[in-house]
């Protein structure tokens, strides 16, 4: 029974997620395909992360007792595969997109990224390794992976609004790596001081996302892409609702 609380959790937890991200867009309304299509992305990518870990990672030296030399360089391995499977397919997919056209597409639909490949990996961790573990990772990883990729998809939409090279692309990426990387190793270690810092990292992520999401709307209402008030847009199909009715004079659904 335990277990199935656990599971079902995680399953609301994402799902409340995603709610509310969606429900704080103040543009257009997104696709409603595009949007599954980023959850959609996130599992296949936790599936091909579970692949390439599986060859290139050495198990062994992820477990405590293994040497700090070998952990770190199998950690960072781990950050390595999944930031890049999370980020670099759906980047590629959406980058020319006519939808993804504001600065907070780009925390958004990432965030959706995140929360797919986190998801079947919190299940299977509760299925594998029980309740003890899944209590943690509810508290420390519920969507872990949605804040480090909404950091980089939120500078690949400001490359595609505002031009520039894509070195803040690049180096946000790297940032995320490293962080996930110390994040992995410091609650693996048996180190009190380094689990600490690894609570600290997944914390300061989880409210950065929101200040990122915030920052994001407000950069598209200074620039005039995003209009915000009350029916601006319709929720329902997304057109413009030019006079603020309360029902859309396009669809005939509430605005």
């Amino acid at each position: 029974m335990k277990i199935f609380v656990l599971l079902l959790s995680f399953i609301i937890i994402v799902a409340l997620m995603a709610w509310y991200l969606i429900s704080q867009d103040k543009g257009p309304k997104e696709p409603i395909k595009a949007l599954w299509l980023a959850f959609v992305f996130g599992i296949f990518g936790a599936l091909v992360a579970g692949i390439l870990e599986n060859y290139l990672v050495v198990y062994k030296n992820t477990q405590p007792g293994a040497p700090d030399v070998k952990m770190i360089g199998s950690y960072f391995m781990v950050g390595l595969i999944e930031e890049l499977v999370k980020f670099l397919p759906f980047a590629l997919y959406v980058y020319k997109k006519k939808y993804f056209n504001e600065h907070s597409d780009g925390v958004l639909y990432f965030a959706i990224v995140g929360l797919g490949f986190g998801l079947p990996e919190n299940l299977l961790y509760v299925l594998k390794f029980g309740s003890s573990t899944g209590i943690g990772r509810l508290f420390l990883t519920p969507f872990f992976h949605a804040t480090t990729v909404a950091l980089v998809g939120y500078y690949l939409s400001r490359k595609k609004l505002s031009g520039g090279s894509f070195r803040p692309v690049v180096f946000s990426l790297l940032a995320v790596i490293v962080l996930h990387s110390i994040y992995d190793f410091g609650l693996s270690s048996q180190n009190t001081i380094l689990a600490v810092i690894s609570i600290l990292i997944t914390v300061f992520l989880s409210i950065n996302l929101f200040i990122l999401y915030h920052r994001s709307t407000q950069l598209d209402q200074l620039q005039g892409i995003a209009e915000v008030g009350i029916n601006r847009y319709c929720r329902h199909c997304g057109r413009k609702n030019f006079n603020h009715h309360l029902y859309c004079t396009y669809c005939g659904y509430h605005a």
